[in-house]
């Protein structure tokens, strides 16, 4: 029996975020007789997906990050994990910001190369734009270029990227039996929960300006006006932590809006919910806009989300207006089950593994060591 062609994913860290429960999906289920992932960090500190990790076989190798003055330093580190690892064939990179670093050493060292846009934007700010700097070169240096949405590659890629042969659109796929209605599930939750007849709303993502939390709470404060019996629930971590607590306080909104942190339940909650909001101010194809229409709620997001997100009827769109928003909110919503929906649109698991398998096997028999 042939070995399993060994690929390294350059994930950045294993925090529980979009892009990692992306990778992680993909891991659980491909055939790891065939393909093997090892895993790059630079901030090994966010290990929450390590457990998993290290039961499915996989390493873990950790590179200084680079913070502007190193270049010396994280290209030397990519050198000699290369040098120490000839075992490797393809390098799939997840992160961006400086990976025209280190792509020209996978490539000096032989690996296939594989650069992959999760986004559609850096943010604000000087570190977005000394990003974006950084970014460009990408176009030029890699071999293969993955894209989760045709938005978010020509964003970081460009037009002429995109239209060619080496670029592929990778959906965010998940394993949508896990994530399709159960009534049973439904239940339990909400008695634990302790929720009776309200209405349940859920937003899932860090909590980040990107995530866009403090304009939910201003739909929310309009929302429980009227409908005093609605609750929000925000599943993540993040740096606006306080920030929006301060916020939850200043509107008295501490019986209705609660902050579950790092879940790792995000199915059942769906099962609970009524509604999934995703007001984000910018985002490429989610992968929690895909759990939650696998779940069968209505979807409300922004209107500046991919619209290539939209892959059953129950997603819609929305411009950042707080009193549309709370409109919208307080209505009714009907429950569907999407499950063929998800299959079709090929965002069942299964279909992605089965086509990345191929790609990686097909583009590892041209790597010359």
């Amino acid at each position: 029996m042939s070995e399993p062609v060994k690929v390294l994913q350059m994930i950045a860290s294993l925090y529980n975020g979009g892009s990692q429960a992306m990778i992680m999906n993909l891991y659980q289920h491909i055939d790891r007789s065939r393909i093997q992932f090892d895993f790059v960090v630079d901030h090994p500190e966010y290990d929450a997906y390590l457990p998993l990790v290290e039961e499915l076989g996989g390493k873990v190798y950790t590179v200084p990050v680079f913070n502007g003055r190193n270049y010396a330093e994280v290209r030397a580190a990519w050198d000699y994990l290369f040098q120490t690892h000839p075992e490797y064939s393809i390098l799939h990179s997840h992160a961006r910001s400086y990976a025209s670093i280190y792509l020209p050493v996978a490539r000096r060292h032989g690996l296939k190369t594989i650069i992959h846009s999760h986004n559609t934007s850096n943010g604000k700010g000087l570190s977005s734009f000394v990003k974006s700097i950084l970014q460009y070169p990408l176009r030029y240096q890699s071999d293969y270029y993955f894209g989760c949405s045709r938005d978010a590659g020509r964003w970081l890629f460009g037009d002429r990227i995109v239209a060619s042969d080496r670029f592929f659109v990778l959906n965010n796929a998940i394993d949508a039996g896990k994530f399709r209605y159960d009534p049973s599930a439904r239940k339990e939750y909400r008695k634990q929960f302790g929720i009776k007849d309200e209405k349940v709303y859920l937003q899932v993502g860090s909590l980040s300006d990107q995530k866009n939390h403090l304009f939910s709470l201003e739909v929310f404060r309009k929302l429980c006006q009227n409908s005093p019996d609605s609750r929000l629930y925000i599943a993540g971590v993040g740096e606006k932590e306080q920030i929006i607590r301060d916020r939850i306080d200043a509107y008295h909104l501490n019986d209705h809006v609660f902050l579950l942190g790092r879940r790792n339940d995000v199915d059942k909650l769906l099962q609970m919910a009524d509604c999934y909001i995703m007001p984000s101010v910018y985002e490429g194809l989610s992968v929690a806009a895909v759990e939650a229409q696998a779940s069968g709620i209505t979807c409300i997001l922004s209107d500046v989300v991919s619209q290539e997100v939209k892959i059953t009827d129950v997603c819609e769109f929305l411009p950042l207006d707080a009193d549309l928003w709370a409109k919208r909110l307080d209505s009714q919503f009907e429950r569907k089950d999407t499950f063929d929906q998800i299959k079709k649109a090929g965002y069942d698991i299964s279909d992605t593994c089965r086509w990345l398998t191929e790609f990686y096997e097909r583009i590892s028999k041209d790597v010359v060591r």
